[in-house]
């Protein structure tokens, strides 16, 4: 039965090979297409094919050429036109406009508010001293953000009045909209989730984010995350309240929601409540090793109408996962140490450092989650052990620039 399924991946990078590898090995045939002619997951499915993957009437044209069952992305940020395909395809999915609501920043905190799910005060503006007027309003610090990018792009923590002008203009380089997002600015402890929707919310996975938000202020870059979450049981009850009425304002009542909260004040707030996998290896291999869960598998299944093995997403065991990110100083690199030494260290499940991070090459100033260099994995008997081998690890490497 599995056998005579097609499924079409939107996105066949390094991180989109965890899924397609999935399919592959419960016997469904894969298309997978991506803008980058040397993905490496156009080598390894059936058919590869370079185009791009938000050109929607393409992506309908070569579902219908190859006719698939199926159409899903992971980790890439168009849930919309994964949804249109699979409507005008008459495939499983979700209704476009519900992508939509749940990847647009504005209409997706304005569903919130108007659904009374706790989450961050808003405006937005137009031009320079409408911002300075609404972020006086709700009161400085307050966070610019765009409607329509992901990654932390054109993210800005703005402080004061005087900060304003520069913040707008380095936010709107990141948007295509006429307006950006304000936001209150909130504290507290921050935890990723991942949801699978089938008939019930099911909502399975937390992991601590690890922001050391002053290191690179007035930007907002993630440093890692470890599992198990370090939440109380209580709390843990909580965020599962709080998302599972998030994604049922949102519309979400089938697949996957990542939602992205904050403890702030001892109310969980909603910041991120997204319609695709997470990235960053969360959902692909951090869960499965840190719980024995399976977020994919079960996705895949639903994804070209089967009902999914609901085992999947039940907690086999505990183990500790951590990981951080290497952020070279910027300028010109001139060495790499330490490679060699971090393999030796107990516990280090990956290391890895992008292609563009060799000698010769030039690094620019930290802005946004897109321009970390490298990271480094570590497993551990408890969330604690994984963290200090991941940190270790990270401190060993020394990327030297001038």
């Amino acid at each position: 039965m599995v056998a005579d399924k097609t499924i079409m991946f939107l996105g066949a990078g390094q991180e989109q090979c965890e899924a397609l590898n999935i399919a592959l090995e419960e016997g469904l045939r894969v298309i997978a297409i991506d803008g980058n002619a040397n993905a490496p997951g156009l080598k390894i499915a059936h058919v590869g094919i370079h185009a791009d993957i938000k050109d929607v009437d393409l992506m309908i044209k070569i579902g219908k050429q190859y006719s698939i069952d199926g159409v899903m992305t992971h980790a890439v940020e168009i849930p919309k036109v994964v949804a249109e395909v699979a409507k005008e395809l008459n495939l499983p999915g979700i209704d476009p406009e519900v992508a939509d609501r749940a990847t647009d920043k504005l209409k997706r905190i304005q569903c919130l508010t108007e659904n009374n799910i706790p989450c961050a005060k808003f405006e937005t503006a137009e031009e320079i001293d409408e911002a300075k007027y609404k972020a006086m309003e709700l009161g400085f610090p307050v966070v610019f953000k765009p409607l329509d990018n992901s990654g932390s792009r054109g993210v800005i923590k703005v402080n004061a009045i005087n900060d304003v002008e520069d913040a707008f203009k380095h936010t709107k380089r990141y948007t295509k909209k006429e307006k950006i997002l304000i936001e209150e600015y909130l504290q507290g402890k921050e935890v990723s989730t991942e949801s699978v929707i089938f008939k019930k919310i099911y909502t399975v996975a937390f992991a601590d984010r690890n922001y050391t938000k002053e290191k690179f202020e007035p930007f907002f870059i993630e440093d890692g995350g470890q599992m198990p979450t370090s939440l109380t049981v209580d709390e843990v009850s909580e965020v599962i309240q709080t998302v599972n009425k998030a994604i049922e304002a949102l519309g979400i009542n089938w697949g996957v929601a990542k939602g992205d909260v904050i403890i702030n004040q001892g109310v969980v707030k909603i910041i991120e409540m997204a319609v695709r996998t997470s990235g960053g290896r969360f959902c692909s291999l951090k869960v499965p090793i840190s719980t024995g869960i399976n977020i994919l598998r079960p996705l895949i299944f639903m994804s070209v109408g089967l009902n999914p093995d609901l085992t999947d997403l039940k907690q086999k065991f505990s183990r500790g996962i951590a990981e951080r990110f290497i952020f070279p100083k910027p300028g010109k690199i001139v060495e790499i140490r330490g490679l060699e030494e971090v393999k030796k260290i107990d516990g280090i499940y990956k290391i890895h450092l992008d292609d563009d991070v060799k000698i010769g090459a030039t690094i620019a100033p930290i802005k946004d989650h897109t321009m970390r260099k490298g990271y480094v994995i570590a497993i551990g008997d408890s969330n604690e052990e994984a963290v200090k081998r991941a940190e270790s690890a990270v401190n060993k490497i020394n990327i030297i620039t001038i």
